[in-house]
């Protein structure tokens, strides 16, 4: 008897370790138009020891919608605190983020994970398998605004949002070739010259930075997406979403893809039909306006994004909404169609 206890009290604690030690590689991002750079960084558990370093990999080139740069850092225990400083080009300026982590709410989400399609079998159906993140990512947006997310195979969740404040760094405790001439000014103007987009520097100079857009984002609404067929016999199958706020997700049927979810508004979405697959691509401004124009009109109902095919899909026209109200959509862009 005391044999058997002691067995299943090992076994109790193999299991435990499983399910609370998931692999993941760090990276870092920004808003392409705003790219940020790590001067140091760090993940680290509950008695504040290292985890690994927020990877720095130079200056950020992506953008908000996607993960980072992969740079050799990583673990596999749960961060619970985060502690990063890094340059903002666009602001010219040292940002800092010392800040406790929700390590229960990122264990929940590795654990709960999603469905990914797997390997087909031999009668060439793909099986639709559990999966689970693998790399947390780290955002930084104008304003110290700052976004964990985890993601993993055409998944990503927000974990938290947190505020970084702003630091003084001497340039030279930062750069890799110090030049004594240059002064801190001369760092950020050059810096801010060579690396951010002149189409951004001509916005800048004109509106300022918009600051709170990727809190805008961040934004939920109750929606989903309708496709009304010309001849009233296709439907959407399933579907890729990429939303503005960073999330994205694989909605693998009909039934799923037919269910009303609380989602920030869209960004690049791949359709699946009976036939014909698109891909459409929305403007955040248009998204922005319009959906807070129908929930202002109708706080509490949901709203249906409506696809309109043309012939063969060779066009779309795609309508927002809520009850009796519809608005048309005009700045949208059909990527490509495919299929038939």
């Amino acid at each position: 008897m005391v044999i058997l206890l002691s067995l299943l009290q090992n076994c109790s604690k193999e299991n435990k370790t499983v399910q609370e030690e998931f692999s993941y590689m760090a990276t870092m991002s920004a808003p392409k138009e705003y790219p940020v750079e790590v001067h140091i960084g760090v993940l680290t558990d509950d008695k504040k020891e290292l985890i690994c370093g927020v990877p720095k990999a130079g200056v950020t080139t992506g953008s908000w919608q996607y993960d980072g740069v992969e740079a050799g850092q990583g673990g596999n225990k749960i961060p619970s605190h985060l502690d990063l400083t890094y340059v903002s080009y666009a602001e010219k300026k040292f940002w800092r983020v010392n800040a406790d982590v929700p390590k229960e709410k990122i264990l929940q989400l590795f654990r709960e994970g999603f469905m990914v399609e797997g390997n087909p079998d031999s009668n060439g159906e793909i099986p639709w398998e559990e999966g689970t993140y693998d790399e947390i990512t780290i955002g930084a947006a104008p304003g110290g605004v700052i976004v964990i997310w985890l993601s993993g195979n055409h998944h990503r969740r927000e974990v938290c949002r947190l505020q970084a404040k702003e630091i003084s760094v001497n340039k030279d405790e930062f750069m890799r070739r110090v030049d004594p001439k240059e002064t801190q000014e001369q760092f950020y103007e050059l810096s801010y010259k060579i690396l951010v987009p002149d189409s951004i520097k001509t916005a800048i100079a004109q509106n300022g930075i918009p600051f709170g857009l990727w809190d805008k984002y961040r934004e939920k609404y109750s929606y989903r997406f309708v496709l009304a067929p010309y001849d009233n016999k296709d439907k959407i199958t399933g579907l890729y979403r990429i939303n503005y706020n960073g999330e994205s997700e694989i909605l693998m049927d009909a039934k799923s893809v037919a269910t009303y979810k609380p989602d920030s508004i869209p960004y690049d979405i791949n359709f699946d039909f009976t036939k014909y697959n698109a891909e459409i691509i929305f403007n955040d401004e248009e998204m922005l306006r319009v959906f807070g124009e129908l929930k202002k009109s109708y706080p509490d109902q949901p709203i249906d994004i409506v696809l309109v095919p043309g012939f063969m899909y060779n066009d779309f026209k795609v309508v927002v909404q809520c009850k009796d109200k519809k608005i048309a959509l005009e700045k949208f862009k059909v990527k490509r169609v495919w299929g038939g």
